[in-house]
């Protein structure tokens, strides 16, 4: 099946500054026959290349995250005997063992009584989007967090100047200031902090 469907995985790279595309692949399920088409994209996430295997409904669940299966089965379940619309967001594990993060989007179309008939859709392969945000998520993380070690360090040594206490009494203040006003210690040694500059 010839792809149509923007098969080319993304160009960014992490840094580059550009926006990071996802893969979309699209999918096509005849469930009278069996049979089940994917696009050239569709054969990547997976880890194939077009025409290597024959697509089938085994070989998509064997590929499906065994956390995900379940959850596989049910969306099916609950399409039985109202088809429509839906979106489901899943992991594959591809040929090489990588964990690709999909979000299925598809129609089911039922036949008369209500028989399940087709199933079309794309997958949005988000695993590189997905990459990207998790990065900046931790990078934030861990710029806030040194910024509030900074300011708890801070907090330390003016306890330890003004009260002559050592670094271990310190911290004991603050933790102790933190629990009993249920505020965070970071938050305790920036409002300490600001009194002292207040007092001076």
């Amino acid at each position: 099946m010839v792809s149509t469907d923007g098969s080319s995985a993304s160009a960014a790279t992490k840094g580059s500054g550009r926006a990071v595309h996802p893969r979309v692949g699209h999918v096509a399920w005849d469930m009278r026959s069996g049979e089940v088409l994917w696009s050239e994209a569709t054969y990547a996430i997976y880890g194939f290349e077009p025409g290597e295997v024959v697509p089938t409904m085994e070989l998509v669940t064997a590929h499906k995250h065994p956390d995900d299966r379940a959850a596989f089965v049910a969306l099916l379940d609950g399409l039985r005997g109202r088809g429509g619309d839906f979106a489901h967001w899943h992991r594959v594990v591809d040929t090489r063992g990588r964990v690709r993060h999909v979000v299925t989007v598809g129609t089911v179309l039922l036949a008369p009584d209500g028989t399940l008939t087709h199933v079309e859709g794309y997958l949005v392969d988000i695993s590189e989007p997905q990459s990207v945000v998790v990065e900046q998520d931790v990078q934030r993380s861990l710029a806030h967090f040194r910024e509030g070690a900074a300011v708890i360090e801070q907090a330390k040594g003016a306890l330890m100047v003004t009260r002559g206490a050592d670094a271990d009494e310190a911290f004991a203040e603050l933790r102790r200031r933190s629990n009993e006003t249920n505020v965070p210690l970071r938050e305790v040694a920036t409002s300490l902090l600001a009194g002292l500059r207040v007092d001076a």
